[in-house]
């Protein structure tokens, strides 16, 4: 095979259903277990308890909070269709991650068009102290730093059976359990 053709193969660039099965798996999977450590690390079910945040919020063993992996997919499904549309940039690009990653959250995080909790407008709108809006960032933007990592690694390195495994294995786990608990309810 001559060099034209050797840079021809490394530049194709992944195709949508590509992203997209890696997206749901890598959001899906991050997104459940970053979500399980900050519930423990950030005290989570005594927050949402407090009588100013209460109404705003569903409680720990609410069946819609305990579902919430499971309608991730089709989050994840979203935000493949922007990844895909930016592939040329965050795929075949040694910092693609960081770009993700910064992308994430700016427009996902620190300032959504919609007034949200964390968010610049959240912090305007919401009648809740500050510390309540700096306090899930460590979960956000970690979730948000691991998917941007690995899912331009396994995009950019689609062949590789170990992050498969490990990925679809996570990926299992977040499906099965909240199905489990929901079941056992």
């Amino acid at each position: 095979m001559n060099t034209s053709n050797k840079l021809m193969m490394n530049n194709l660039q992944p195709s949508f259903r590509s992203i997209l099965y890696r997206t749901i798996i890598s959001h899906t999977v991050t997104y459940f277990a970053i979500g399980v450590v900050a519930t423990v690390l950030l005290g989570y079910a005594t927050r949402m308890i407090r009588p100013d945040v209460a109404p705003l919020i569903r409680k720990m063993t609410d069946p819609i909070l305990i579902a919430s992996p499971l309608f991730q997919p089709v989050r994840a499904a979203l935000l493949a269709i922007v990844f895909y549309l930016l592939r040329d940039v965050l795929f075949s690009n040694r910092k693609g991650w960081l770009i993700m990653w910064c992308m994430l959250v700016v427009i996902g995080i620190l300032t959504p068009f919609s007034a949200s909790w964390g968010g610049i407008e959240g912090m305007i709108f919401f009648n809740l102290p500050l510390w309540d809006h700096l306090v899930g960032w460590p979960e956000v933007f970690s979730q948000t730093l691991l998917l941007s990592v690995i899912l331009t690694q396994w995009v950019n390195q689609p062949k590789s059976k170990r992050l498969h495994g490990i990925m679809l294995v996570g990926f299992i786990l977040a499906m099965l359990l909240p199905i489990l608990a929901l079941s056992a309810a």
